[in-house]
């Protein structure tokens, strides 16, 4: 598609060259020739500029969720993936494994990976 999109935009372009040119020589229509024109070789030059993306998108970062015991004595914590509806502060339905606590969401983070330098 990439190569018949340029052909098509320098014919396109090449016509809208001429439809400029051979107007002018009319006084009476000169203006329409001049807009239909200009609009032909903005159509042609854009379809010979654009370009289809072949880049292969990244996948997101992977993010995760910290989710702590709300027992202040307790230091339990756990880090699972990132779900859908995971918020700060959001209250858990399961209970703490150690001490059988209610637990909150207390972190959702992107892990980074760093670049080698």
């Amino acid at each position: 598609m990439g190569l018949v999109s340029k052909i098509l935009g320098i014919i396109i372009a090449i016509s809208g060259i001429a439809v400029l040119w051979f107007g002018s020589s009319d006084p009476v229509w000169s203006f329409g020739y001049y807009i239909v024109g200009l609009i032909l070789m903005s159509v042609g030059l854009t379809l010979v500029t654009s370009r289809q993306s072949t880049k292969e998108k990244k996948p997101p970062p992977p993010t995760v969720t910290e989710i702590r015991c709300d027992d202040p004595e307790c230091t339990f914590k756990e880090i699972r993936d990132f779900q859908k509806g995971d918020y700060i502060l959001k209250p858990m339905e399961s209970e703490c494994p150690k001490c059988q606590s209610p637990m909150t969401i207390h972190g959702v983070y992107v892990i980074r990976e760093e670049e080698p330098e």
